[in-house]
């Protein structure tokens, strides 16, 4: 008996083997919005509640896109003046490089609110005082065995006006969390007096 067709994965005009490519794609659902009048959540057809799906989305940067050399001297000079705490928004692009730190859930809000806690008990202990925490400035972040936060805040001592504060903070793989300095002062003094 004859086949009917060629085998299969077999290309039909040589017998050898196909080189495939398995393609993949994303689809992004456009959200729809009800028909006015109709009830929140119902499909207009038949007034049953719709099936919805929870969508995230994360924004990637086209490839193309890459830093200047003019941005990277920039994120450099601000980085080596500040020590750390004062970078460029796109400065966690860069491999090695410090960015802004996200706070977008409640684990990585307790995780600052813990790295500055600790950082203040720490600076009391050593400077005698007893300065409570007030407000977040800013949080930076970058990867070394962990990661490395650089925390500007506010804290007050009794009724004085608040003092900013710039600690360094070390977060290694295995969850220890290890003060490097907490001062008192400006981004630029932050590396060099290590108090």
């Amino acid at each position: 008996m004859a086949p009917v067709g060629p085998r299969r994965g077999r290309d039909d005009v040589d017998g050898k083997q196909k080189k495939t490519v398995k393609e993949t794609s994303t689809v992004h659902r456009p959200t729809s919005k009800a028909s006015v009048g109709a009830k929140r959540g119902r499909d207009d057809g038949d007034g049953k509640p719709k099936k919805t799906v929870k969508e995230t989305s994360t924004v990637h940067r086209p490839p193309d896109e890459k830093l200047t050399d003019e941005q990277i001297h920039e994120y450099y000079r601000q980085f080596f003046r500040s020590q750390g705490f004062i970078v460029p928004d796109y400065g966690g692009r860069l491999c090695g490089g410090v960015g802004p730190y996200s706070m977008t859930d409640k684990y990585r809000q307790k995780l600052v609110k813990d790295m500055i806690q600790k950082s203040l008990r720490i600076y009391n202990r050593k400077n005698k005082v007893n300065f409570e925490f007030d407000k977040l400035v800013s949080v930076n972040a970058g990867a070394v065995a962990g990661l490395m936060f650089y925390i500007t805040f506010n804290a007050r001592s009794g009724d004085d006006a608040p003092q900013t504060f710039y600690s360094k903070v070390w977060k290694t793989f295995n969850d220890y969390i290890k003060v490097q300095f907490c001062v008192i002062g400006n981004a630029q003094d932050a590396g060099t007096s290590q108090a």
